[in-house]
């Protein structure tokens, strides 16, 4: 039995079973026809077909029909599951698997079904069960698809459903976009179920535009006046309030209500879900009164539906926030517990000062939303006390819980999406432990601060890094082998995808991705009991300050909700700053500073001094005393300082006294990169290999080439500055950098490359055409491993660059570099001037020839390059020099080289000694 949503407050998966009734030839007709009537009664007179369902069953069994008997008993299990009975009706399901032989069809069909009700039946281990065996039967038989296409298509849509309950946003979307290109083959009843359950899903991750109009088509698709209309539009009236488009709610409003049916639980959760929709209205409009009556009557129509109804949920945390609205902050706490209780199993504490354990949960996203909401509810209590200590421990436990619902998800844009999603409560959890840190400045308050800010700030990066760092424990071969064979087959369709579509990839829709990405999902769960997670130890700053040595200060910038706060962590301290600038500003004034620094400013001159000074008296101004002496910063940054460049941040002591001029400067993703990532020091110099396809006049287009890439003669100076593998034009393929990429320890690509906002795994560095892909998407770089490379130099456009994920950063190709192990990268964040580029990496290279770590090195090419210009010069602007940056940690790439003057000295004083001996021996000889 296939439960099929299109709304996940309307139990609109009734239309199957009237569309998928008496689709099953057979020589007794009877018993087919007994099974037609039941399926035409069954919502209206469920007795009766009951009776025609045993009765049709005994029949088919007596005719010998077993397969026919085996789905006369999934539609008398459906009779159950709309009465809510699921254990009924999973009896009656696994008393159909024991009949035999049953067609592979008959058998996915069941097992589907009893996946679903084990849903209902919140058994998860079951679920995942037969839900898995459904799977796998329709990968291993593919014209299961053709023969139930509805009932695969329901399988889809429940499977998405579940998925996006969970928050794994990511594998929802592959199933709601696998059951829309099903529900294509279809009638346009059953497109207009797709549609509405992919419109959910856009919907609930907050792609309001898309959802909008895909509701809007499932509308127009499905035409009769019923309650499953009423739930359609009871979804477009959703995510219009979400729009703040209440011109047309009350119109859809009373349009679904006349689809009411007088009697039915189906009927009282559409009126309870219309009666929400109605209060959010009317607390939009600010008539608390009006959506308080509204919520009110939503929860007492819960009530009638059952203790575990997520409508009760939803209105008690509505009814919490009215109250706060109306400043009744006990009443609000009051009802946010009650909502902690109704998402929960077994907690029923209405302590204030007791939350639920994080594995004590019916619905793990609900149930994180009302402690987030409790916590800050805390924060508005008069007396603050006791109750910020209370809101941190709700976090704590909060936080427990969607770390617990992470361990789940297996791809890295799924993560990538709900930490985006968690970021706000991060944001507000920080604010909380510095007021806590502030009432009680110690170690035990810091280290809560300082674990707050780690833990929302590039966690998935992290755990990328650490797969490589540390592998599963105690992994069957036959699952690494079936892990990189699930990697591999999803990065071929990922770059086959951007390849016969790179200029509207995101928006279409490739059966083979979809596929291999639930077939690596379904390999990344068999590797879940073989992980080695462990939680971040909430205290590691004593084994930072022991890598930093006196003249290297880390700099950690953090967003709160209404400020900026500042760590600073040097080797004898650590202090924690609120810095004079708003987020609104901050915003403001990066952008603005960015647009002067970005552009190339011939023919006209740059005017960025004095934002450059302004935004340094406001992030860097605060602490200048302490960083006095400290010649090597390390920076951790949050929201838009990720665009700016530091170095070109100005101290207003003299004209263009940069930030550059008094330290050298490194970025790095979180403070817990930089306790992981100290190597020791190398003890002989790096193998090369260096490419510049670009280098030749001009690079021909042939038939097969989508691209024409303009040439960069200057990059060929780049290349040849390192001895070692120097590859140019034909030479420079991607398929040669991949084979001699192993056996590398410094890269250097001079090259084109391109960002890719809308997808980040699509942004790629360019090779030489030679008629096979020459592109290196950065999802391809998740199957390498770069731990043995020193450094890698991206002298390319806009490495540096592109999509800002709250939490993570510039989802860029530097990072790409970085997740796949790389401990240093030099990037670029705008598109770099040949010319220029070609002049700071020959200057560069010579100064870590001298075993310099690779940030100073590249701050004393910077200022031999500024130094080579006269005063005004048309290359002295940050355009043409402040787009390289370091990322990662800091560390010599090349040996110190002998110290040759104190070797001749020695030799020098060996000799004279060796004289002096020898006349002294002589003399005394001959005496």
């Amino acid at each position: 039995m296939i439960r099929s949503q299109p709304h996940p407050y309307i139990q609109t998966w009734l239309l199957f079973w009237v569309i998928l009734s008496g689709a099953f030839s057979s020589r007794a007709q009877s018993a087919e026809e007994l099974q037609k009537q039941g399926n035409k009664i069954y919502l209206d007179k469920p007795a009766n077909a009951l009776q025609l369902f045993e009765k049709a069953y005994r029949m088919a069994l007596q005719r010998g029909q077993i397969n026919l008997a085996a789905n006369i008993l999934a539609d008398k299990a459906t009779v159950y599951y709309v009465r809510d009975d699921y254990h009924q009706a999973t009896t009656i399901c696994r008393s159909g698997l024991q009949l035999s032989p049953l067609a592979d069809s008959t058998r996915f069909k069941l097992w589907a079904s009893l996946g679903e009700m084990y849903h209902r039946r919140d058994r998860p281990d079951s679920l995942t069960w037969f839900w898995q065996r459904a799977e796998t039967l329709l990968t291993t038989q593919p014209r299961i698809e053709q023969e139930t296409l509805a009932y695969v298509a329901a399988f889809w849509g429940n499977r998405g459903t579940t998925f996006m309950e969970q928050g794994d946003y990511r594998q929802a979307e592959r199933c709601y976009q696998k059951r829309l290109l099903l529900g294509r083959l279809q009638d346009p009843i059953n497109l207009a179920i797709a549609e509405n359950q992919f419109a959910l899903f856009y919907r609930q991750i907050g792609q309001l535009a898309r959802a909008d109009s895909l509701y809007l088509a499932s509308i127009r698709h499905y035409t009769r006046p019923d309650l499953i209309r009423g739930g359609l539009l009871l979804g477009l009236i959703e995510c219009r309030l979400h729009q703040l488009r209440t011109d047309s709610v009350l119109r859809l409003e009373r349009e679904a209500r006349q689809y009411i049916p007088k009697k039915g639980t189906d009927g009282i959760e559409l009126a309870a879900y219309l009666d929400q929709s109605l209060g959010k209205y009317w607390e939009q409009k600010r008539k608390l009164a009006l959506a308080k009556h509204f919520f009110v009557q939503s929860l007492a129509k819960g009530q009638r539906l059952g203790p575990s109804n997520r409508l009760l949920w939803r209105g008690l945390l509505a009814m919490s926030r009215i109250a706060q609205q109306q400043n009744d902050i006990t009443g609000a706490l009051a009802f946010v517990q009650k909502s902690i209780q109704q998402a929960s199993i077994r907690f029923r504490s209405s302590d204030l000062r007791q939350n639920p354990t994080p594995t004590d949960f019916l619905n793990g996203p609900d149930l994180f939303e009302s402690l987030c909401w409790k916590a800050h509810l805390l924060q508005l209590v008069p007396d603050q006390g006791s109750n910020l200590a209370l809101a941190n421990q709700t976090y704590e436990r909060a936080f427990a819980l969607s770390d617990l619902l992470q361990r789940a998800y297996s791809t890295e844009l799924t993560k990538l999406l709900v930490q985006e999603k968690l970021r706000p409560a991060y944001r507000e959890a920080v604010a909380v432990a510095f007021a806590c840190y502030r009432q009680q400045p110690n170690k035990t308050t810091l280290a809560t601060l300082l674990h707050r800010q780690e833990q929302g700030n590039a966690s998935v990066l992290r755990e990328l890094v650490g797969d490589r760092q540390t592998s599963y424990l105690q992994l069957p071969k036959h699952l690494a082998e079936q892990l990189q064979q699930a990697k591999k087959r999803l990065s071929t369709a990922k770059t086959t995808w951007a390849e016969h579509n790179p200029k509207t990839a995101q928006g279409s829709i490739n059966t083979e991705l979809i596929n291999a990405e639930l077939a690596w999902n379904r390999t990344y769960q068999q590797l879940l009991p073989y992980d080695r997670y462990k939680q971040l130890e909430p205290d590691k700053i004593k084994f930072l300050q022991n890598h930093l040595d006196s003249q290297t200060a880390l700099l950690q910038y953090t967003l709160t909700p209404d400020s900026l706060l500042l760590t600073v962590v040097k080797a004898n301290g650590v202090h924690v700053l609120m810095l004079p600038i708003t987020s609104p500003e901050l915003h403001r004034d990066c952008s603005l500073l960015r647009n002067e620094v970005y552009r190339n400013p011939d023919p006209f001159q740059y005017t960025g001094q004095k934002l450059a000074q302004s935004l340094f008296n406001r992030l860097i101004g605060p602490a200048w005393g302490e960083l006095q002496g400290s010649k090597r910063l390390i920076i951790v940054r949050d929201g838009p300082l990720h665009y700016i460049p530091f170095e070109v941040l100005e101290t207003g002591q003299y004209v263009n006294d940069y930030l550059l001029r008094h330290m050298a400067i490194t970025y790095t993703y979180s403070m817990h990169s930089v306790i992981d990532k100290y190597g020791a020091l190398p003890t002989n110099k790096p193998s090369v290999l260096s490419m510049a396809p670009f280098a030749a006049p001009r690079t021909l287009r042939t038939a097969d080439q989508q691209d024409v890439y303009d040439p960069l003669p200057k990059s060929d100076i780049e290349a040849d500055l390192l001895s070692g593998t120097h590859s140019t034009a034909g030479n420079a393929s991607k398929h040669t950098f991949i084979a001699l990429l192993p056996k590398r320890q410094l890269l250097h690509l001079a090259t084109h490359a391109e960002a890719n906002d809308n997808d980040p795994g699509n942004s790629f560095i360019a090779f030489f055409p030679d008629g096979a892909s020459h592109r290196l998407y950065a999802h391809e770089l998740n199957l390498f491993d770069l731990r043995h490379i020193r450094l890698a130099v991206l002298s390319a456009c806009r490495t540096g660059n592109g999509l800002f994920h709250e939490g993570e950063g510039l989802l860029s190709l530097s990072r790409a570099f970085v997740s796949a192990g790389c401990p240093q990268v030099i990037t670029s964040l705008w598109n770099a001037h040949d010319g220029t580029t070609a002049t700071l990496t020959r200057l560069f290279y010579h100064e870590l020839a001298q075993g310099k770590p690779t940030d100073i090195a590249l701050q004393q090419a910077k200022l031999q390059f500024l130094a080579a210009q006269t005063e005004g010069g048309a290359y002295s602007p940050p355009h043409f020099w402040a787009h390289l940056l370091l990322m990662g940690n800091p560390q010599p790439v090349y040996p110190k080289p002998l110290n040759w003057s104190w070797i001749w000295g020695i030799g020098v004083a060996g000799i004279v000694l060796a004289l002096f001996t020898y006349i002294h021996i002589r003399q005394k000889r001959y005496r």
